[in-house]
Parts: C-alpha cells; structure tokens; sequence
C-alpha cells in the first residue's frame, strides 16, 4: 500500500515538464513567426481590396467617376473622390480631393500595376478609374511581402476584372492570359 508521501509529483518531474512545455512553445513561435510576413501581406492586399470596392461601390451609387491612386513613391494608396466638402462636382479630374491614404502595411511593398496595355507600371502614381457602372480596365496590382531574410518572397496579385470592376486577391505573380486566333 502506497503512503500519501508518494503520491503527487517531484519537483526534478515538474521542472523537466516545464522545460518540455517551453521548447515547443518556442518552436511555435518561431514557426508563427515564418508566417508572419505573408499575413501581414496578405491583409495589406485585403485592406486594399476594401478599398477598390468602395470606390467602385460609391462610384455606381453617386453615377460620378471614382479613382484609386497608387502611389508607389510613397507605398501608399488612397480614393480620389468627384465632389468637394460641399457636395458640390468638380469636374476636373486633376482638382479632385483624396480621402485619407492609407499607407502599406511594414514588410510589404507596392512594387507595380500591370496596366491594360501590359506596361508594368512602377514610379509615380496610377490612377485606377471606376466609371459610373462600376467598371474600370484590367489590372493587376503586385504587392510583395517580406520573409525571414528582409527580402521581398512573397507575392499576392490583385487583379480587377474589366467589366465588373471587382477585384479578387490571388497568390504569386498572375500574368494575363494572352488571347490568340483560335480563341474566338
């Protein structure tokens, strides 16, 4: 029969359990930590989408142009909007204010926007147009992510479509499928 002095645990057991608990949780750490950088990507890509879907949303409610402005020098985005703090339309363009930009997240980089031409556009600003139906050309928008080693490996396309204006998010490096003869 066992006395109630053997019964429970030593302490030497309790440390080593300890130990134990804290290497795995290290590893995991560390693991988390690798995924880090495509989450944080990937919710820069989603916020963008946000985005990009209320500036098409806005410009079909209000029947007015409305724009998305990429700005690569300063890695940031924002929505040019038709109409001033009055209400009032401003017909051009260029006078239009902006709501408030939304710079990337850190670790992630704007790095270009395939246009409909299939230049890659890299410096400066590109302006995204949403027409009163809510269509805008085809894009695809690159935004890289940081890994382990502070180097850009991982990539999510934006692409919005040409007809509906809606924009999906998508891993890697998408390149619009060319059309040939025998397509149509």
């Amino acid at each position: 029969m066992k006395s109630r002095r053997d019964a429970g645990f030593t302490l030497i057991e309790i440390t080593a359990v300890v130990i134990i608990v804290a290497m795995i949780t290290s590893l995991a750490v560390v693991r988390l930590d690798g995924m880090l950088p495509s989450t944080r990507t990937e919710a820069a890509a989603r916020e963008l989408l946000a985005e990009l879907d209320f500036a098409r949303t806005q410009s079909i409610a209000k029947a007015q142009e409305y724009a998305v402005v990429l700005d690569f020098t300063e890695q940031r985005y924002a929505i040019r909007v038709p109409f001033d703090d009055d209400g009032k339309l401003i017909t051009d363009p260029d006078d239009r204010p902006f709501l408030s930009w939304h710079p990337l997240e850190n670790g992630t980089e704007l790095s270009g926007v395939l246009d409909p031409r299939g230049e890659l556009i890299s410096d400066g600003q590109y302006a995204l147009t949403y027409d009163p139906l809510g269509s805008a050309p085809e894009v695809h928008i690159y935004l890289l992510g940081e890994g382990q080693t502070d180097e850009y490996d991982f990539e999510l396309t934006v692409r919005v479509l040409a007809l509906t204006g809606i924009a999906s998010v998508y891993t890697g490096h998408l390149e619009p499928a060319l059309l040939v003869e025998n397509d149509f």
